[in-house]
């Protein structure tokens, strides 16, 4: 599907869907606590759908009504069947720690996208706990041979990705006598590990830290049982609120303006780049602006960066963006995605290995960008071609990833958009 954004004029309200993040990890958390534990406010999308999928193949209860997810836990078993993971990194990886704890054969399975990304310090930290695990990259097959865990010790990489760390965090309640990581690295990405112990802390384990966050402590016992609320998403709001400030007046409702999320970083973009930016307890809004460029690092906020770039390239001066290596590593090499569709629409943009520069003061022209079939750069050119017109989106359908109501979120507030097969 190809969405053919035409120059538009924004005005309105909106409602973002709930945390990708902390539904995935509540649900998580949900499976393996004894008991009935009720989330209310979930996501629904595809990464979502798959975790909930995968909970109930593992054994969880999981049914719906009235919009509230009941996960009822505690008994998880492992009968041999392939877990289809799909495109979910936060839900394979998660996954593959908790399977090490449940006696059998948990065969978890992914697809090409998420097989090309960093799985092997996971993969290492799971075998020091006498684990059998095994993945094999051509086929994005993960074969773990779990056992009952009582006392685990792990030494983990952190500054690959803060989901390795977050997966033995989850799993570490598991273990009878708890489990310590110990981390020879600073973790990147440190407010999402922070989110996974806020949402355990809601099921009632409380994670300790010492050592300047390179030790971590997860007490045993398991989980308790909970009625969980799950925030609205900052990273689906990270476009909407950039549609504001390119092309009209957005407010976005049900924003915590404490939340954990490491896209809030957004707001101190926008204000940096001399947009309007008004922060309620939970209501945010930004108001077309004459944008200037900034240097950002996005190292913390990894995936703001195609949404970050578009500003830039309607921001008058040279944008800078700092500690973008690991957005090469996601859905797509987002740095190349990015760079080879601005380019099509006339913007210079200069790559090297940590950084890159983009040319602001307006894209001269419009014209047909790939997505990459990634759904950050999918809303990361549709808003910029309500400001530009004349853009078209290929295979725009990808943002069901984690936001299936984007394009008509877009449509709500007064963006032009049509479709057609591709």
């Amino acid at each position: 599907m190809r969405a053919h954004v035409a120059k538009s004029t924004v005005e309105g309200v909106t409602r973002v869907p709930g945390s990708k993040s902390y539904t995935i990890r509540a649900a998580l958390c949900a499976a393996m606590a004894h008991g009935d534990s009720l989330i209310e406010g979930a996501l629904h999308s595809e990464d979502t759908t798959t975790v909930f999928e995968c909970i109930a193949a593992l054994g969880a209860g999981v049914s719906e009504s009235a919009g509230i997810v009941r996960v009822r836990g505690g008994r998880l078993h492992a009968d041999g069947q392939p877990l289809w993971c799909q495109e979910s990194g936060a839900t394979f990886r998660f996954l593959a720690a908790l399977a090490a704890t449940i006696p059998g054969v948990t065969t978890l399975r992914c697809a090409p996208s998420l097989a090309r990304r960093p799985i092997q310090p996971l993969v290492d930290a799971i075998r020091q706990l006498g684990v059998l695990c095994q993945f094999d990259a051509e086929s994005g097959t993960l074969s773990i041979v779990g056992q009952r865990q009582s006392m685990g010790h792990v030494l983990l990489q952190g500054d690959v990705s803060s989901q390795f760390l977050s997966a033995m965090l989850l799993s570490g309640p598991r273990f009878d006598e708890g489990l310590r990581i110990d981390l020879p690295s600073p973790v990147v990405s440190e407010r999402y590990v922070e989110m996974t112990r806020a949402c355990m802390c809601r099921f009632g384990v409380d994670v300790e830290v010492a050592m300047g966050g390179r030790k971590y402590t997860v007490p045993g016992g398991g989980y308790a049982p909970t009625d969980y609320l799950v925030e609205g998403d900052w990273s689906g709001a990270v476009a909407i609120l950039a549609l504001g400030a390119l092309v009209g007046d957005v407010r976005v409702a049900g924003l915590n303006n404490r939340s954990l999320q490491a896209d809030t970083a957004v707001a101190e973009l926008l204000e940096h780049m001399g947009a309007r930016v008004e922060i309620g307890s939970e209501e945010v809004r930004v108001v077309n602006s004459a944008l200037v460029a900034c240097t950002f690092d996005v190292a913390e906020s990894i995936d703001l960066l195609p949404v970050a770039c578009a500003l830039a390239a309607a921001a008058d001066g040279v944008t800078r963006f700092t500690g973008i290596a690991r957005a090469r590593d996601k859905e797509s090499d987002r740095v190349s995605v990015m760079a080879d569709g601005l380019r099509r629409l006339g913007v210079r943009v200069d790559v090297y290995d940590d950084e890159m520069s983009v040319w602001g003061g307006g894209v001269s022209h419009g014209g047909v960008v790939s997505s990459g079939d990634d759904h950050r750069i999918a809303m990361a050119f549709g808003v910029l071609g309500a400001m530009v017109g004349n853009i078209i989106v290929e295979d725009a359908g990808c943002v069901a990833k984690t936001y299936p109501t984007f394009w008509d979120t877009l449509s709500s507030l007064g963006v032009k958009v049509q479709f057609d097969e591709q």
